[in-house]
């Protein structure tokens, strides 16, 4: 006999749809109902059959033949443990099903859960591609409009210095390393961070600590031939458009580049991939080569910049947070310039004591 009797609903073959309440126990090899409105039954085992039902297999529906037709229990599925422990032959078929489907409804709730995930990690790696393909097709002049938004940027963070040696001197190397034809527009930002950066559109921007520090023009040459690298690679631009993010990306594919212009502005957060660094160099070295520019000028601030970081106890120069590790570039500078010989180089005529003292602050 079973411990405790079990809640049911029982439907006999001329009721109607709702069903009575019921009370079910084992007795023996015998099921006794007893329905709330009418006599007990007591039905033997080898007459019965029992599957499972509902939602998710939640009901179990136990039956068997009789006078007037088939007889009817529907048993919830947290209340049919003790008659499954006491006829557990009865119910094994059904829970075999039911422990397939319980399966199939986990899997179901674990691909729901993972779904927004995939779709995510999709759209993730789709914005590269993406990215690519909208910098291919943005005109020139848009470009140029973003370039504009960044130098706008620019002019709020710090003072540009408009004339002096200095200026002179950046103008001079920037027009020595340009192309027939390139837009390249060169300014000079009155900070100490020793660094600089390039802006789509032709933009660059040198910050004066990076020229107190250089030691000659051909180092501010080095630095120079990078940055327009960037210009001529459109790295700048590449970076921008993948971290706008999927909806201004979809947008400029369709030719809505307005907010593009925006993210431009936030240029000196973005940071370049290593990958793109090393191209850069590469790059810059093939330039200042073309431009009759010793190129040893580049390792030379990089390995100064190297010796100023070993022994300094403040942070990182700027130029170190967005660029390859120091010696790593130093080696790999050194090993380009090692398989290209120098070739005729011409100086370049700046008096480079004077630039760095025009800088200096006025004495009183």
């Amino acid at each position: 006999m079973s411990d405790a009797p079990v809640s049911a609903r029982y439907y006999p073959p001329s009721g109607d749809a709702h069903g009575h309440p019921a009370l079910l126990r084992w007795e023996g090899g015998h099921l006794l109902v007893a329905p709330e409105d009418s006599d007990p039954l007591r039905i033997s085992a080898a007459a019965l059959r029992a599957e499972a039902r509902g939602f998710n297999h939640s009901q179990w529906a136990i039956a068997w033949p009789g006078e007037g037709g088939e007889h009817l229990l529907i048993v919830a599925d947290q209340a049919i443990a003790p008659l499954r422990t006491a006829a557990p032959a009865l119910f094994a078929a059904g829970a075999h099903a039911q422990h397939k489907t319980h399966r199939r409804f986990g899997l179901g709730v674990t691909a729901l859960i993972l779904l927004p995930l995939l779709l995510i990690a999709g759209i993730f790696l789709a914005v590269e591609p993406l990215a690519d393909r909208v910098v291919e097709h943005i005109p020139p002049s848009i470009e140029k409009q973003i370039g504009e938004a960044v130098l706008a940027r620019t002019r709020l963070d710090s003072k540009l210095i408009e004339q002096g040696p200095a200026l002179d001197a950046l103008q001079l190397i920037g027009k020595r390393l340009a192309r027939p034809g390139e837009d390249l527009r060169f300014y000079l930002a009155e900070r100490p961070d020793i660094n600089a950066f390039a802006a789509p559109g032709g933009v660059v921007v040198v910050y004066s600590g990076l020229i107190k520090q250089a030691s000659s023009a051909e180092d501010v040459a080095g630095v120079l031939a990078h940055e327009i690298a960037h210009v001529e690679l459109r790295h700048s631009l590449r970076q921008i458009v993948r971290s706008a993010g999927l909806r201004v990306i979809v947008s400029a594919l369709f030719g809505d580049y307005g907010a593009l212009g925006s993210w431009g502005a936030q240029l000196g957060e973005l940071k370049f991939s290593r990958d793109a660094e090393r191209e850069a160099d590469a790059r810059g070295l093939q330039r200042l080569a073309e431009a009759r520019i010793d190129p040893q000028g580049m390792l030379r601030f990089f390995e100064t910049l190297a010796r100023g970081e070993s022994t300094a106890t403040s942070a990182v120069p700027t130029v170190f947070s967005t660029h390859p590790a120091t010696a790593e570039r130093i080696d790999t500078l050194r090993k380009a310039l090692a398989q290209h010989s120098a070739g005729d180089v011409a100086p370049i005529p700046v008096n480079w004591d004077r630039v760095r003292q025009s800088l200096l602050p006025a004495a009183r």
